[in-house]
């Protein structure tokens, strides 16, 4: 069955809605908020160093501590974010990022990269399933 514009026009406002909800969950440093937006029986992904994360355990490994170490996100901005409506359940986005963040401790860092998050509403509402990360060097 093919999806009408219109069903494809409400599922990308919804995944953009549930984007946004976890962007303000980076940006607060809310790992508990961030990890409601991701299905945990049914992820995996691909960090930015190439190795895999077989579950949602290698995920929680790196962003707990990364939250914990950050004193301020002074900036998340995403300057290219798409939307693919795959079917009424699965969706793609892809989205580039500029981010700078003060750590605890004084240093300033700053990072870009992009992303590759594949959404999917099996469990009632929508929720990532993988991530596949990058690095702009």
């Amino acid at each position: 069955m093919e999806l009408s514009e219109i069903s494809k026009s409400e599922i990308e406002q919804e995944i953009q809605q549930s984007f946004e909800g976890l962007v303000e969950a980076s940006k607060a440093l809310d790992a508990t908020r961030y990890f409601e937006f991701i299905d945990a029986e049914r992820f995996v992904g691909l960090n930015a160093d190439g190795t895999n994360w077989n579950s949602i355990v290698g995920l929680r490994e790196l962003v707990e501590p990364g939250f914990n170490a950050v004193e301020k996100v002074e900036s998340l901005i995403f300057t290219n974010v798409r939307i693919s409506v795959i079917d009424l359940n699965t969706a793609i986005l892809v989205n580039e990022y500029e981010q700078k963040i003060l750590l605890k401790g004084g240093t300033h860092y700053k990072e870009a990269g992009g992303g590759t998050q594949v959404w999917s509403k099996a469990s009632g509402k929508w929720l990532l399933v993988s991530i596949s990360a990058s690095s702009k060097p």
